[in-house]
């Protein structure tokens, strides 16, 4: 059958390509014999009925009809990978082999309740290895687990020799960005309720509320100020047009959905959030923290550099960023350096850029960026803390104003009608 595979060669470029073999063993053999490490191997087409059968399918059908068939794994979190990783990596350790270390992961997962789905993948990553697989195109089979460069750090730790070294880092680092991404969740919660609790407020007062005591006013004839009667004709104007005005909700929201999902919206957005103060200046450190952190593990792994700001760039979700990763690797394409675009852009601190010169200059810059993304998580980490103690009160005080104002516009009419009695 023909095989579908990606492989990295010896100067550590990704390679795709196909071959002929009768199964997935030899064509791994065959990779192995043309020095290529598997990354990806795929059959195009999966007989149905056996050798020389009459169904010929795909092999996007062939899965249900095949036992070798990868499992449907669904996106996990960067905690079950990092424990997986971390698993494996003492494991590993201790001198038990790979297959063997997956096989008592699976029993491991196998007792554990809610992770049927890992024993699944990690029982069919097992039989992929024993099979002759490398541990690293045993993951890529598995993209939404585990991401390019995951698998292109596995397959630098097995060429190497320093895949417990590897992995251990690989669960360093899911762990930092989950404890990060874990504060950044905590530090909006706060701001979001009383901003929902704010909402609900000034829909009750305006749109329940308000209405009833305005028949008192009229019946008693009170002359009202000037924000009641806003309040008033806000509140009678919904109601009257209740449908269109959903429809229009509807539609104006729709509207700036679509436009933020395309390709200017996106654009546009990603311009707009590093303009803002306070939090432009934290997206950019958050976003800069983790080119770095990339590029310097994978540099640090034994990735030849021109293939991790290939691998950066498709992680990496700022297209203004990946643009600039992208001019980074013409640079080093071209023989010079990293820091000279860094240095010409206004997207990198002029500090970092001198820093990156330093560890280009020194041969270490692949420790360089990890300690400079170190650095950077710990301000960020600070920073948020602080966003959050400054937006709570501000919060607190735009909700006062909000649901303060509604309120004196029904309390004046009020003291008008003590007056009149």
């Amino acid at each position: 059958m023909i095989i579908e595979y990606q492989a990295i060669n010896k100067s550590g470029t990704i390679v795709a390509d196909t071959l002929s073999a009768e199964n997935l063993s030899q064509a791994q053999a065959e990779l192995s014999r043309r020095g290529l490490t598997p990354v990806r191997i795929n059959p195009r087409g999966k007989t149905v009925f056996g050798k020389g059968g009459i169904l010929n399918l795909p092999a996007w059908l062939s899965g249900p009809f095949s036992s070798t068939a990868p499992a449907e794994a669904k996106k996990a979190s960067r905690n079950e990978v990092a424990f997986f990783t971390s698993q494996l990596a003492i494991m590993l350790e201790t001198g038990t082999p790979v297959a063997a270390s997956l096989e008592a992961i699976e029993k491991q997962f196998a007792s554990a309740k809610n992770k049927r789905h890992w024993c699944v993948l990690v029982g069919q990553m097992h039989q992929h290895v024993e099979e002759g697989g490398t541990l690293a195109s045993a993951t890529a089979q598995y993209p939404k687990v585990f991401d390019p460069i995951y698998t292109s750090m596995i397959s630098a730790g097995e060429s190497t020799g320093n895949l417990t070294k590897i992995l251990n880092r690989l669960a360093d680092v899911s762990r930092q960005s989950d404890r990060l991404r874990h504060k950044l969740i905590s530090a909006m919660i706060y701001p979001v309720l009383l901003s929902i609790i704010c909402l609900v407020v000034t829909i009750v007062l305006t749109f329940f509320v308000l209405p009833r005591f305005a028949d008192i006013f009229v019946e008693m004839k009170v002359t009202l100020p000037r924000t009641t009667k806003t309040m008033l004709a806000i509140s009678a104007l919904v109601r009257q047009n209740m449908l269109i005005a959903v429809v229009l909700i509807s539609a104006v929201t729709g509207s700036i959905v679509f436009w933020l999902r395309s390709q200017r919206g996106r654009r546009f957005i990603a311009r707009t959030s590093l303009k803002i103060p306070i939090i432009g200046e934290l997206i950019t450190s958050l976003i800069i923290a983790r080119i770095l952190r990339m590029l310097g593990l994978l540099v640090e792994s034994s990735v030849p550099l021109l293939e991790s700001l290939k691998l950066t760039i498709n992680s990496t979700r700022h297209y203004l960023y990946c643009h600039l990763i992208g001019e980074m690797h013409e640079s080093v394409l071209q023989g010079q350096s990293m820091h000279e675009v860094m240095s010409h852009s206004r997207l990198v601190p002029p500090s970092i850029a001198q820093m990156v010169q330093t560890g280009e200059n020194n041969g270490k810059i692949g420790r360089v960026m990890t300690m400079l993304a170190d650095y950077l998580d710990d301000r960020n980490e600070i920073r948020i803390s602080t966003m959050t103690s400054i937006m709570e009160p501000v919060i607190l005080i735009f909700m006062g104003l909000i649901v303060g104002t509604l309120v004196i516009s029904l309390v004046l009419p009020l003291f008008d009608l003590s007056r009149i009695s």
